[in-house]
């Protein structure tokens, strides 16, 4: 009873990341966000997620929180926030992190909604995504299981430097809290998933100034093309052939 508690409660903190997290213009996009965070207030991981969910509450305003996340993950001249495993692996859209996320979706019985603009490996679909393999668990579903650990494997690697961009980025107000809280939720996941947080060895890589232009020129391209589209609430969707292996 106590683990089914748990997961649960896991479940509840990753839907309410979701909607955060997850790049839409619904002009209810953030329903219920206050009223979660309450509860979430009430059972506080511990004393900075607690600090950090008063203040979010006491100052929630929609239209600040969306502008917020407007500024922190589209406005180009404020250097947006990147968003996929990709990019902090490998500095580029659509990179092997993206192929390993794609296998596991592949081998879970939901599929990326086909009007859903960003990729598998973006946090607004690992996030939601976890949130369902959760659900699936309680079910029965023993397979999920094994799918969420890998799930969290691809989000452990790159989590860290998301909450810390998230946190020091200069619009970031609403959302500071929002990154406190995350931080303290992705530590209590690395206890329950015996999983801890990995030590990832910077590669020093040579400075090619072309480079680095065409790679920031393809995520302003990404931003641009999610800013101008109007984007699904709901990013997964039932269907397709479960395989057995990822």
């Amino acid at each position: 009873m106590q683990n089914k508690q748990i997961n649960e409660g896991r479940a509840f903190y990753y839907g309410f990341f979701s909607k955060l997290f997850t790049f839409t213009y619904d002009k209810n996009r953030f329903s219920g966000v206050k009223e979660s965070a309450e509860i979430l207030y009430d059972y506080a991981l511990e004393e900075n997620s607690k600090n950090a969910l008063k203040h979010f509450i006491e100052n929630f305003d929609e239209q600040k929180l969306a502008d917020e996340f407007d500024e922190i993950f589209y406005d180009l001249s404020q250097d947006p926030v990147p968003t996929t495993a990709s990019f902090y692996d490998e500095e580029i859209e659509n990179g092997k992190m993206k192929v390993k996320m794609v296998d596991i979706v592949l081998s879970s019985k939901f599929r990326k909604n086909e009007e859903y603009k960003d990729s598998e490996d973006d946090i607004g679909f690992i996030l939601p995504f976890m949130q369902y393999l959760i659900l699936e668990k309680l079910k029965g579903d023993e397979k999920s299981q094994w799918l969420e650990n890998k799930t969290f494997d691809t989000l452990n690697t790159f989590i860290d430097d998301f909450i810390e961009n998230v946190y020091m980025h200069q619009a970031s107000n609403l959302y500071k809290d929002i990154a406190v809280l995350l931080k303290a939720f992705i530590e209590s996941e690395r206890i329950f998933l015996e999983k801890p947080k990995p030590v990832i060895e910077k590669v020093k890589k040579e400075v090619c100034e072309v480079c680095i232009a065409d790679k920031e020129a393809e995520r302003r391209k990404r931003n641009k093309q999610k800013k101008n589209e109007k984007l699904l609430s709901c990013n997964l969707e039932e269907g397709g052939d479960v395989e057995d292996e990822v």
